[in-house]
């Protein structure tokens, strides 16, 4: 699992609907958390049609051995 600097999970891809740092989860104490897409360095798994998941270097990605 990625974890940014704030400790939230990240999930990539799927153009962004399955992350929590895309402002549209909340916490545990039910607070939204902020969308943290802006500062993200896996917008572009998030943004291009077919990500290349098969080639990531990206050891903690959940998607990884998912082919795009």
């Amino acid at each position: 699992m990625i974890t940014d600097k704030n400790g939230i999970k990240l999930t990539p891809g799927n153009h962004g609907e399955d992350c929590k740092g895309n402002g549209k989860h909340f916490d545990n104490c039910g607070n939204l958390i902020e969308c943290c897409c802006d500062e993200c360095d896996y917008l572009i798994c998030c943004t291009i049609e077919k990500a290349d998941c098969e080639n990531c270097t990206e050891l903690d990605c959940v998607r990884k051995n998912i082919k795009a």
